[in-house]
Protein backbone atom coordinates (compact mmCIF):
# COMPACT_ATOMS: atom_id res chain seq x y z
CA UNK A 1 0.00 0.00 0.00
CA UNK A 2 3.09 2.32 0.25
CA UNK A 3 3.23 5.01 -2.44
CA UNK A 4 7.00 6.34 -2.40
CA UNK A 5 5.23 9.94 -2.91
CA UNK A 6 3.49 9.98 0.28
CA UNK A 7 5.44 9.76 3.93
CA UNK A 8 3.99 9.84 7.82
CA UNK A 9 5.90 12.10 8.92
CA UNK A 10 5.76 11.13 13.07
CA UNK A 11 7.22 13.55 15.61
CA UNK A 12 7.82 12.11 19.07
CA UNK A 13 8.80 10.79 21.93
CA UNK A 14 12.01 7.95 21.76
CA UNK A 15 12.42 6.04 25.04
CA UNK A 16 14.32 3.07 25.83
CA UNK A 17 12.13 0.55 28.03
CA UNK A 18 13.77 -1.12 30.59
CA UNK A 19 11.08 -4.07 31.54
CA UNK A 20 10.81 -6.49 34.49
CA UNK A 21 8.75 -8.84 35.19
CA UNK A 22 8.10 -9.81 38.62
CA UNK A 23 5.32 -11.85 40.98
CA UNK A 24 3.84 -9.17 42.06
CA UNK A 25 4.02 -5.09 42.42
CA UNK A 26 6.70 -4.32 45.33
CA UNK A 27 5.29 -2.32 48.25
CA UNK A 28 7.00 0.81 49.20
CA UNK A 29 10.00 0.23 51.10
CA UNK A 30 9.97 -3.28 49.21
CA UNK A 31 12.96 -5.12 47.08
CA UNK A 32 11.71 -8.05 44.84
CA UNK A 33 13.43 -10.14 42.61
CA UNK A 34 13.14 -9.68 38.45
CA UNK A 35 11.77 -13.27 36.85
CA UNK A 36 13.16 -11.41 33.77
CA UNK A 37 14.19 -8.26 32.39
CA UNK A 38 14.37 -6.59 28.55
CA UNK A 39 15.24 -3.45 26.56
CA UNK A 40 13.52 -2.03 23.79
CA UNK A 41 12.87 0.31 21.33
CA UNK A 42 10.03 2.50 23.00
CA UNK A 43 8.21 5.95 23.11
CA UNK A 44 5.13 7.15 22.04
CA UNK A 45 6.62 8.35 18.87
CA UNK A 46 8.53 5.53 18.00
CA UNK A 47 5.90 3.00 18.78
CA UNK A 48 3.77 4.54 16.23
CA UNK A 49 6.47 5.18 13.31
CA UNK A 50 7.56 1.51 13.88
CA UNK A 51 3.25 0.41 13.54
CA UNK A 52 2.93 2.65 10.65
CA UNK A 53 5.86 0.72 8.50
CA UNK A 54 4.95 -2.42 9.19
CA UNK A 55 1.44 -1.24 7.83
CA UNK A 56 3.46 -0.51 4.82
CA UNK A 57 3.82 3.17 4.82
CA UNK A 58 7.03 5.07 4.17
CA UNK A 59 7.23 6.81 7.71
CA UNK A 60 10.17 9.62 8.68
CA UNK A 61 10.78 10.33 12.70
CA UNK A 62 10.98 13.42 13.77
CA UNK A 63 12.93 13.48 17.75
CA UNK A 64 15.49 13.53 20.07
CA UNK A 65 17.88 11.64 21.71
CA UNK A 66 20.85 11.76 24.17
CA UNK A 67 24.15 11.62 22.98
CA UNK A 68 24.98 7.94 24.68
CA UNK A 69 24.60 4.60 23.34
CA UNK A 70 20.55 4.20 24.34
CA UNK A 71 19.91 6.95 21.56
CA UNK A 72 22.50 4.91 19.24
CA UNK A 73 20.77 2.07 20.35
CA UNK A 74 17.22 3.10 19.57
CA UNK A 75 17.84 4.96 16.21
CA UNK A 76 19.28 1.26 14.93
CA UNK A 77 16.43 0.21 16.27
CA UNK A 78 14.28 2.63 14.46
CA UNK A 79 16.66 2.14 11.01
CA UNK A 80 15.82 -1.92 11.21
CA UNK A 81 12.26 -1.19 11.01
CA UNK A 82 12.69 0.95 7.30
CA UNK A 83 11.97 4.57 9.11
CA UNK A 84 13.90 7.26 8.07
CA UNK A 85 15.67 8.73 11.48
CA UNK A 86 17.85 11.58 9.54
CA UNK A 87 15.65 14.33 11.52
CA UNK A 88 16.57 12.42 14.95
CA UNK A 89 18.84 14.61 16.44
CA UNK A 90 21.71 13.58 19.53
CA UNK A 91 21.41 16.48 22.24
CA UNK A 92 24.57 16.36 24.21
CA UNK A 93 24.87 16.80 27.95
CA UNK A 94 21.08 14.67 28.08
CA UNK A 95 20.61 11.19 28.53
CA UNK A 96 17.85 9.63 25.94
CA UNK A 97 14.53 9.24 27.60
CA UNK A 98 13.68 5.89 29.47
CA UNK A 99 11.02 4.20 30.80
CA UNK A 100 10.99 1.62 33.84
CA UNK A 101 8.52 -0.68 33.86
CA UNK A 102 7.45 -3.27 36.62
CA UNK A 103 5.09 -5.61 35.63
CA UNK A 104 3.59 -8.26 37.86
CA UNK A 105 2.18 -11.93 36.96
CA UNK A 106 -1.44 -10.90 36.80
CA UNK A 107 -0.56 -8.17 34.40
CA UNK A 108 -0.60 -5.03 36.91
CA UNK A 109 2.03 -2.23 36.34
CA UNK A 110 4.00 0.45 37.11
CA UNK A 111 5.82 2.95 35.24
CA UNK A 112 8.63 5.71 36.07
CA UNK A 113 9.45 7.67 32.61
CA UNK A 114 12.39 9.87 32.17
CA UNK A 115 11.45 12.27 30.05
CA UNK A 116 15.42 12.79 29.01
CA UNK A 117 16.54 14.39 25.63
CA UNK A 118 12.77 14.40 24.79
CA UNK A 119 12.26 17.60 26.62
CA UNK A 120 14.81 19.02 24.11
CA UNK A 121 12.07 18.80 21.04
CA UNK A 122 11.97 22.54 20.35
CA UNK A 123 9.29 24.21 17.67
CA UNK A 124 12.19 25.40 15.57
CA UNK A 125 13.95 22.37 15.41
CA UNK A 126 10.72 20.96 14.69
CA UNK A 127 9.88 23.15 11.73
CA UNK A 128 12.99 22.79 10.39
CA UNK A 129 12.71 19.58 10.31
CA UNK A 130 9.01 19.99 8.52
CA UNK A 131 10.74 21.65 5.76
CA UNK A 132 11.44 18.79 3.87
CA UNK A 133 7.40 17.43 4.31
CA UNK A 134 5.22 17.09 1.12
CA UNK A 135 1.88 18.51 0.26
CA UNK A 136 0.47 14.95 0.02
CA UNK A 137 2.32 13.83 3.13
CA UNK A 138 0.87 13.34 7.09
CA UNK A 139 2.34 14.18 9.65
CA UNK A 140 1.14 12.47 12.92
CA UNK A 141 2.53 13.72 16.85
CA UNK A 142 1.20 13.20 20.35
CA UNK A 143 1.15 14.67 23.48
CA UNK A 144 4.09 13.40 25.59
CA UNK A 145 6.48 15.75 23.71
CA UNK A 146 6.51 19.84 24.89
CA UNK A 147 3.02 21.73 24.49
CA UNK A 148 4.93 24.42 22.90
CA UNK A 149 5.78 22.01 19.94
CA UNK A 150 2.20 20.32 19.47
CA UNK A 151 0.56 23.69 19.47
CA UNK A 152 3.78 25.06 16.55
CA UNK A 153 3.30 21.82 14.38
CA UNK A 154 -0.30 21.83 14.28
CA UNK A 155 -0.41 25.51 13.02
CA UNK A 156 2.93 25.44 10.72
CA UNK A 157 1.11 22.46 9.19
CA UNK A 158 -2.17 24.04 8.51
CA UNK A 159 -0.12 27.38 7.08
CA UNK A 160 1.14 24.69 4.74
CA UNK A 161 -2.35 23.18 4.36
CA UNK A 162 -1.35 19.62 5.57
CA UNK A 163 -2.98 16.98 7.60
CA UNK A 164 -2.17 16.43 11.21
CA UNK A 165 -3.35 13.37 13.18
CA UNK A 166 -3.34 14.42 16.91
CA UNK A 167 -2.81 10.89 19.49
CA UNK A 168 -4.31 12.67 22.46
CA UNK A 169 -4.61 9.64 24.54
CA UNK A 170 -4.12 10.24 27.32
CA UNK A 171 -5.20 13.70 27.28
CA UNK A 172 -2.25 16.39 28.66
CA UNK A 173 -2.43 20.04 28.69
CA UNK A 174 -2.35 21.45 24.69
CA UNK A 175 -3.39 25.20 23.46
CA UNK A 176 -6.95 25.17 22.34
CA UNK A 177 -6.60 27.01 19.62
CA UNK A 178 -3.84 25.03 18.24
CA UNK A 179 -5.87 21.67 18.84
CA UNK A 180 -8.53 22.31 16.93
CA UNK A 181 -6.56 22.46 13.69
CA UNK A 182 -6.08 18.52 14.49
CA UNK A 183 -7.39 16.18 11.53
CA UNK A 184 -8.44 14.34 13.41
CA UNK A 185 -7.94 14.81 17.32
CA UNK A 186 -8.08 11.05 18.35
CA UNK A 187 -9.22 10.73 22.41
CA UNK A 188 -9.82 7.73 24.31
CA UNK A 189 -13.49 7.49 25.41
CA UNK A 190 -13.08 8.82 28.99
CA UNK A 191 -10.86 11.76 27.94
CA UNK A 192 -13.48 12.75 25.41
CA UNK A 193 -15.60 14.04 27.94
CA UNK A 194 -13.20 16.41 29.44
CA UNK A 195 -12.37 18.24 26.11
CA UNK A 196 -15.19 20.65 26.21
CA UNK A 197 -14.09 21.64 30.16
CA UNK A 198 -11.05 23.00 29.31
CA UNK A 199 -11.93 24.42 26.22
CA UNK A 200 -11.02 22.17 23.67
CA UNK A 201 -13.53 21.68 20.55
CA UNK A 202 -11.53 19.94 17.81
CA UNK A 203 -13.07 20.41 14.37
CA UNK A 204 -12.43 17.12 13.41
CA UNK A 205 -12.66 14.50 16.92
CA UNK A 206 -11.88 10.55 16.59
CA UNK A 207 -13.24 9.02 20.01
CA UNK A 208 -11.78 5.50 20.61
CA UNK A 209 -13.48 2.75 22.48
CA UNK A 210 -10.89 0.38 23.39
CA UNK A 211 -11.29 -2.81 21.37
CA UNK A 212 -14.82 -2.40 20.33
CA UNK A 213 -14.68 0.39 17.65
CA UNK A 214 -14.25 4.30 17.22
CA UNK A 215 -16.37 6.83 15.86
CA UNK A 216 -15.06 9.71 13.86
CA UNK A 217 -16.74 12.63 13.41
CA UNK A 218 -20.35 10.67 13.37
CA UNK A 219 -18.30 7.58 11.40
CA UNK A 220 -18.70 4.76 13.55
CA UNK A 221 -16.78 1.23 13.35
CA UNK A 222 -17.17 -1.41 15.33
CA UNK A 223 -15.30 -4.28 15.90
CA UNK A 224 -15.96 -7.97 16.00
CA UNK A 225 -14.51 -8.02 19.57
CA UNK A 226 -17.51 -6.09 21.33
CA UNK A 227 -16.88 -8.16 24.75
CA UNK A 228 -13.47 -7.13 25.72
CA UNK A 229 -13.06 -3.03 25.56
CA UNK A 230 -10.03 -2.49 27.24
CA UNK A 231 -6.92 -2.30 24.52
CA UNK A 232 -3.48 -4.26 25.31
CA UNK A 233 -0.38 -1.94 25.86
CA UNK A 234 0.66 -0.45 22.44
CA UNK A 235 -3.12 -0.67 21.35
CA UNK A 236 -3.68 3.38 20.91
CA UNK A 237 -0.30 3.44 19.40
CA UNK A 238 -1.31 1.22 16.99
CA UNK A 239 -4.59 2.91 16.00
CA UNK A 240 -2.61 6.15 15.72
CA UNK A 241 -0.02 4.94 13.67
CA UNK A 242 -2.43 2.83 11.13
CA UNK A 243 -4.53 5.64 10.59
CA UNK A 244 -2.06 7.91 10.01
CA UNK A 245 -0.18 5.62 7.83
CA UNK A 246 -3.65 4.48 5.81
CA UNK A 247 -4.35 8.58 5.13
CA UNK A 248 -0.98 8.99 3.88
CA UNK A 249 -1.32 5.81 1.17
CA UNK A 250 -4.37 7.96 0.04
CA UNK A 251 -6.92 5.88 1.25
CA UNK A 252 -10.66 7.66 2.41
CA UNK A 253 -11.68 7.78 5.98
CA UNK A 254 -13.74 4.56 5.96
CA UNK A 255 -10.88 2.85 4.90
CA UNK A 256 -8.79 4.31 7.40
CA UNK A 257 -10.42 3.78 10.20
CA UNK A 258 -11.25 0.38 9.64
CA UNK A 259 -7.71 -0.47 9.53
CA UNK A 260 -6.85 1.40 12.56
CA UNK A 261 -9.47 -0.46 14.23
CA UNK A 262 -8.21 -3.93 13.38
CA UNK A 263 -5.10 -2.86 14.49
CA UNK A 264 -5.39 -1.91 17.36
CA UNK A 265 -7.44 -5.06 18.11
CA UNK A 266 -4.84 -7.18 16.93
CA UNK A 267 -2.50 -5.95 19.93
CA UNK A 268 -1.79 -9.23 22.24
CA UNK A 269 -1.77 -8.16 25.75
CA UNK A 270 1.76 -8.95 27.48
Amino acid sequence: MSDPTRRLVVVGSLNLDCVSEVREIPRPGETVLALRTSRSLGGKGANQAVSAARHGAAVAMIGCVGDDGDGAELVRSLAAEGVDTSSIHARAGHATGTAQVIVSADGANCIVVAVGANGELTPAGTRSALDGVGPHDVVLIQLDVPPAVVADVLREADRRQLRVVVNASPYATVDPEAAALADPFVVGERDAGLLADVGVMPRSLCVTFGRAGAVWDGLRMDSGDLGSPALAPGGTEAFCGTLAATHAAGCDRPEALRAAVAAAGNVEDD
